[in-house]
């Protein structure tokens, strides 16, 4: 047993001492390149004053090395903004993974920008690390026009194509799969057509036979899908930030066959 006052006090210390250290060296885990990480924005919701609300979710772990636990977790004094405003840090993560799963908690962060805002940066501080984010054009209306044929009239099995703007979006994927929703549709009188598959993708625009079953007459077209906005940086292994968008409808005509 310990009697001697002076040396339980200087234990204590050490003791409190290295475990502020430790907390110091684990807490700088977004540094570690070895580490996979995801930044993912969940929702743009109205803020009011004309302002966007954005929710943030970073999950980052080195799973080949350590795929039992070892996951990151952000520093007490880490801090975050949207487009230069300090965000509210909600979750810091964690050390380890959470019971019976084998997923890291999140780092996760809200805050709000401008709803005119051209880009949008995310900016992440942690025990001198920086790393950013940038999306483009996020509140840009999404708009179509048909390319060919110029006249926009419509013939049965004829090719028509559709050029979607903002150019700088891309339909979402999920894992290298095909898109998980994009849906070219056609109205004409009390009728419409979807479709979600059987066309062509080129970038920013779709090409698709105009089917034989639309009423001849004047109708419309539209497009609506789950797009990610343009990156212009990502300081993670992936960043994404899937809306849901949809163009208005532009006038065409269907002709007889």
């Amino acid at each position: 047993m310990l009697r001697n006052p002076a040396m339980v006090n200087g234990m204590i210390r050490q003791l409190m001492l290295g475990g502020v250290l430790a907390m110091a060296v684990g807490c700088g885990d977004l540094a570690d390149d070895n580490r996979t990480s995801f930044f993912t924005v969940y929702s743009a919701e109205d803020a009011g004053d004309g302002l966007v609300r954005f929710s943030v979710s970073i999950y980052a772990s080195d799973f080949e090395a350590h795929p039992e636990g070892d996951c990151s977790v952000l520093s007490m004094t880490a801090q975050a903004t949207v487009n230069g405003k300090p965000a509210d840090i909600r979750g810091r993560g964690s050390k380890f993974k959470k019971p019976f799963s084998n997923n890291c908690e999140p780092i996760w962060f809200t805050g709000v920008a401008p709803a005119d805002s051209e880009k949008i940066t995310f900016r992440l501080f942690d025990l001198g690390l920086e790393r950013v984010v940038e999306f483009q054009n996020v509140f840009a209306p999404m708009s179509i026009r048909v390319v060919s044929p110029e006249d926009g009239v419509l013939h049965p099995g004829q090719t028509v194509v559709v050029e979607r703007s903002p150019a700088t979006d891309t339909a979402a994927a999920f894992l290298d799969n095909p898109p998980s929703f994009e849906s070219l549709s056609f109205f004409s009188g009390e009728q419409n057509f979807h479709f979600n598959h059987g066309y062509v993708r080129d970038g920013n625009r779709l090409s698709i036979t105009v089917p034989a079953e639309v009423p001849a007459g004047e109708g419309f077209i539209a497009l609506e899908g789950d797009y990610d906005p343009g990156i212009t940086r990502c300081d993670f292994s992936d960043c994404s930030f899937t809306r849901t968008r949809s163009s208005g409808r532009v006038p065409v005509v269907f002709a007889a066959p």
